[in-house]
């Protein structure tokens, strides 16, 4: 039930940040210099991404740490016990 719910949070995540990612991202002030005829264009100065693509990143980062903490229990879950309990 667990590996069910950690893949549909990943599907859930990786849709919402595609679709997030695809939507034009618009932006703007209310400053305004009408002397200087500055124009404003983001070069290497920033990345603008839009609060879906936000959210639909953290909610595929959720789902991929519950299928990692689900891989790590199974494999300890799994792994063989040692009967020797030597102390040093």
């Amino acid at each position: 039930m667990a590996w069910a719910a950690a893949g549909v949070v990943i599907v859930v995540g990786a849709t919402t940040l595609a679709i997030g990612v695809a939507t034009p991202v618009a932006f703007g002030w209310f400053a305004y210099q009408p002397l200087a005829g500055d124009v404003f264009t983001p070069g290497n100065g920033g990345i603008f991404v839009s609060r879906v693509a936000i959210i639909g990143s953290a909610i595929l980062t959720v789902g991929m740490l519950a299928a990692a903490f689900l891989t790590g229990w199974h494999f300890a879950r799994t792994r063989p016990r040692s009967r020797d309990t030597e102390s040093a």
